[in-house]
């Protein structure tokens, strides 16, 4: 059999991770490759079940720990079987092997919707999907799958072309709205906490995460270096960064410590700046911090009522939570996703994957704005060739 016959397969779920593993199997041969190894339970021959019906039974091949492996399998088209197994290594390994020396060749995942789709946001969409480790965001990549974003574009078009710019420049602003959210459907928001030694930061991290992931020492400079957990608030991936204490030192380790906190702070997605509310005053390098992207929380409540706002500060910022109780903390989770993701997508809602689509939204944007109905179409004829190239 030439190489331009051969059956391909690859496995679609994240190596190591799943409970269920998914791999594919496409080509000329696929039934018989399959039937070499799989018997179903019911002794019925492979062939004999109808497309799409789920068959269970034995996987059976010298790459295999014996017994065999117990999975399911489903015959998606003539050419094409999707086997699912258990996630591991152990049993997707063992089931490659035996395909590979039947003759099969394995894809990798990219390769294999390289292979399948044509559209470039849905075959990232996939892409990202194997990656996902929400509920939510697999949600969302799986409404990009469906046709989101070729649905939300031929809104688009059909406004332009009726001449609504006003309207079409109004969807145009929503997906740009949702577009900063591509980068993270897969990677985790970077939450750091930061403030003066012993505020809280973290027990409030242990508190956030479930588990104690931080050292709680009632002294400063415990933590001088970055320690980072990650969670999950509201079906988005977080990571919270522990940072050490900020305050002035002659000490070079805690020194350090600061600089790197500082360092963190410059580079996070959101900083909660965190007080100490049985010391209000205690509060070395506060200004810092009191910028858009700070949220501002009074920790030890429990202990002490925390003071009035000041006059400069943010009032939505000034949240009073107790670590050692719990109080609180739900509000701070709302108001951490709040500033995260202010505009979240409703279910079926398109979210731009592509740079070069963002791009190209972005020139409709300005063309709508300015009443120039020509190039607003010529931009949206642009994104359709993106969309289908």
């Amino acid at each position: 059999m030439s190489k331009a016959e051969r059956s391909v397969f690859a496995e679609l779920t994240p190596p190591g991770r799943a409970a269920v593993a998914t791999i594919a199997l496409e080509g000329p041969n696929a039934l018989e490759l399959v039937a070499q190894f799989f018997q179903p339970a019911s002794g019925a021959p492979l062939a004999s079940f109808p497309i799409d019906r789920i068959v269970f039974g034995r996987w059976e091949s010298a790459a295999a720990t014996a017994p065999g492996e117990e999975l399911c399998i489903c015959r998606t088209s003539d050419r094409r079987f999707e086997i699912h197994c258990h996630g591991g290594t152990a049993a997707t390994g063992a089931i490659g092997q035996a395909l590979q020396a039947a003759g099969a060749e394995q894809l990798s995942t990219q390769q294999w919707i390289a292979r399948n789709e044509r559209d470039p946001h849905r075959a990232k969409a996939l892409e990202l999907l194997a990656e996902a480790r929400t509920t939510r965001s697999a949600a969302i990549l799986l409404d990009q799958t469906r046709g989101a974003f070729s649905q939300a574009w031929g809104a688009i078009l059909g406004a332009l072309t009726r001449g609504e710019l006003s309207t079409a420049g109004q969807q145009v602003r929503r997906l740009l709205e949702l577009a900063p959210l591509r980068f993270h459907l897969t990677r985790p928001f970077c939450v750091v906490l930061a403030g003066a030694p012993n505020v809280g930061k973290s027990s409030l991290i242990n508190r956030l995460v479930g588990y104690q992931r931080s050292i709680v020492f009632d002294q400063p400079g415990t933590t001088r270096d970055v320690i980072a957990a990650t969670t999950a608030l509201d079906g988005w991936l977080v990571e919270l960064r522990d940072t050490a204490g900020l305050r002035e030192t002659t000490d070079p380790l805690e020194a350090e410590g600061s600089q790197r906190a500082l360092r963190q702070v410059a580079e996070a997605d959101l900083v909660v700046w965190v007080r100490d509310a049985t010391q209000p005053e205690h509060d070395a390098g506060a200004g810092s911090i009191r910028a858009a992207k700070g949220l501002r929380v009074w920790n030890k409540c429990d202990l002490a009522s925390p003071p009035p706002c000041d006059a400069d500060a943010d009032a939505d910022a000034a949240l009073a939570v107790s670590a050692r109780t719990g109080a609180g903390l739900d509000e701070l989770q709302r108001r951490i996703v709040a500033r995260l993701c202010p505009y979240p997508p409703q279910p079926g809602e398109a979210v731009p994957l592509l740079e070069q689509h963002v791009e190209r939204l972005v020139a409709i944007g300005h063309a709508c704005e300015s009443g120039d109905a020509a190039a607003a179409l010529a931009a949206c004829a642009a994104l359709d060739e993106g969309k289908r190239c």
